[in-house]
């Protein structure tokens, strides 16, 4: 145990002795807290609380934020109780005793049973001694702030209250344990408090009496305005649902289902009824394109997370599966019998892409692969009728990158898409990572990925052989990172002019065979469903770099450089 200069050692007085004084020293520390401080947390924690917030509410979280503000560091890094300590002079010894005791508590989550104090984060176990004036927390699980005497006891210094599991999840997501230490108490106090104020540590809270406010929340103004209609919603009505397409818009919109059919307004429930069927489809369909943004599995996600809040019931949870379902069937009845021969193109491809991701590939391996590919889809288009093209439907396919940030390789993105026909777009998932969405006919997006692939394995194996070059190898280590970049720069320049030729000349084959005829329908129907997409598309100007020019020449040689060398042969 620490002790702070002067202070008599806890086990010397006893703990029994010391902590009858807790509460008393824990009200002169308050001195040293911003009181104006403590109500601004109150308000942060209870804004956006939808049900009524009676006084002792609100009494109950300005405990909580107290206890915060106690353990909270200066500008000096030193907390209320530091200052306690430093400012006590000629004290009895069980109040030195009580301020260190104070003064070395800690935030913790623990498992109590008659009188057993388990922390769960830890694996810690103690005895526990009652603190006159704090309540240590009923059998079960309880978070608050305590410290360990000395003498293997653990004792709560300030309040203690006992959550569920939703709080236990909210603790185990941000606590961090090092060396059998939890090493953010503070910031987990601080989560798990704002959480029980506003949703409530076991009780359910109580839901909110109609009518909402459709002044302030859009949601709630959608809804207002779909129950008015005497039908169902037109198609500019339904458009509006893309400003709502996200998780928690959905959850909203399913509890709100039956927070109106207890109030008896069934009109409006039946409207955030079909809000939330809207966005379930519209999800669904992005889903289908290939982003990880809009997965059904994330809402269902969210919507368990709102009944372990006790937000909801699971009635919410069997609402969601049954929209899900409805989503799938629209989507089957729509989706068309796919074209024996398209099958069988696909299953190429597919067969080539796993074979390329295995075996990896040289930049001339994968133009020769991307120029067999685009005649076995010509070849393809010219046994299509427009009849045929209209049976399809358009699809999407998600590359990951793994990364954070643009790189020299993204340059070659969009000319990979049209090489094939399709459109691409850039998502940014959760985890900041970049990923691309292919979307078009079927054949050319499982194409665009394919060719990704293998531009992606051409990357891997030219810088290889350039850093075992000569250009590479007679550079100091410094500038060595900044020459595999210039390289990287040039290489993805390189095949992306080369691409461009393969392009031009396919287009003059198909001109003299006749192949073009469709292409326009293919770009209507592309358009078509792109529209249905709702996606409001920009382009963003790739970044210039300052390069190393011989790095930047030899990947620009090597990008350009194309003899027929068929690595990897479709048959």
């Amino acid at each position: 145990m620490t002790n702070f200069a002067g202070a008599p050692d806890i086990a010397a007085i006893g703990t029994e002795a010391s902590i009858g004084r807790l509460m008393p020293m824990s009200a002169e520390a308050m001195k040293f807290v911003a009181l104006p401080k403590i109500d601004q947390t109150v308000r942060q924690w209870l804004s956006g609380v939808r049900f009524p917030v009676e006084p002792s509410h609100v009494a109950i979280a300005k405990m909580l934020a107290l206890d915060v503000a106690l353990m909270t560091p200066s500008m000096l890094g030193t907390t209320a109780f530091d200052r306690l300590v430093k400012s006590l002079r000629d004290r009895p010894a069980s109040d030195m005793a009580a301020a260190a005791l104070l003064r070395q508590s800690r935030h913790r989550m623990a498992r109590v049973a008659k009188m057993r104090f388990e922390d769960m984060l830890t694996g810690e176990t103690y005895k526990m001694l009652a603190s006159p004036g704090f309540d240590a927390g009923a059998d079960g699980v309880v978070f608050g702030r305590y410290a360990v005497a000395a003498d293997g006891f653990a004792v709560a210094c300030g309040p203690a209250i006992n959550i569920d599991p939703a709080a236990e999840a909210v603790v185990r997501g941000i606590a961090r344990v090092n060396r059998n230490i939890l090493s953010n108490p503070l910031r987990c106090a601080e989560a798990v408090y704002r959480h029980v104020v506003r949703l409530g540590a076991s009780a359910k809270p109580e839901k909110p009496a109609l009518p909402f406010r459709p002044d302030e929340e859009p949601l709630d103004a959608l809804a207002a305005e779909w129950a008015a209609l005497d039908g169902e919603p037109g198609a500019d009505q339904r458009a509006q649902i893309r400003g709502f397409v996200d998780s928690e818009n959905l959850v909203d919109a399913l509890i709100s289902v039956f927070i109106a059919r207890e109030a008896g307004a069934k009109r409006l429930a039946a409207a955030y009824r079909r809000i939330a069927a809207e966005i379930v489809a519209f999800m669904a369909l992005r889903e289908s394109t290939g982003s990880a943004r809009f997965s059904l599995d994330r809402a269902t996600a969210a919507v368990e997370a709102a009944i372990a809040a006790r937000r909801c019931d699971q009635e919410v949870r069997d609402l969601l599966a049954e929209l899900r379902t409805q989503a799938r069937a629209r989507s089957a009845t729509k989706a068309a019998a796919t074209p024996t021969d398209l099958d069988r193109l696909m299953q190429r491809i597919r067969a080539l892409r796993e074979k390329t991701v295995e075996q990896g590939c040289t930049e001339q391996e994968a133009m020769a692969a991307a120029e067999k590919v685009a005649e076995l889809l010509d070849r393809y288009g010219l046994n299509l009728s427009e009849l045929d093209l209209r049976k399809q439907r358009c699809e999407g396919i998600g590359v990951e990158t793994g990364r954070k940030r643009r790189g020299p390789i993204d340059d070659c993105i969009g000319t990979v898409a049209a090489f094939f026909e399709c459109k691409v777009w850039a998502e940014i998932d959760f985890d900041g990572a970049i990923r691309y969405i292919f979307f078009g006919m079927p054949g050319d997006v499982q194409a665009s990925a394919y060719l990704y692939d293998l531009i992606v394995q051409a990357f891997a194996s030219e810088t290889l052989a350039f850093q075992r070059g000569e250009i590479y190898r007679a550079l100091d280590s410094g500038p060595r990172r900044s020459a595999t970049t210039s390289f990287h720069a040039g290489l993805a320049h390189g095949i992306v002019d080369k691409l461009e030729k393969l392009r031009a000349a396919r287009d003059a084959a198909r001109d003299q065979s006749g192949g073009t005829a469709l292409v326009p329908v293919k770009r209507s129907i592309l358009d078509e469903e792109m529209e249905q997409l709702g996606l409001s598309l920009r382009s963003v100007q790739a970044p210039r770099r300052r390069v190393i020019g011989d790095a930047y020449g030899a990947g620009k040689e090597a990008g350009e450089k194309f003899e027929y060398r068929a690595g990897i042969v479709a048959e």
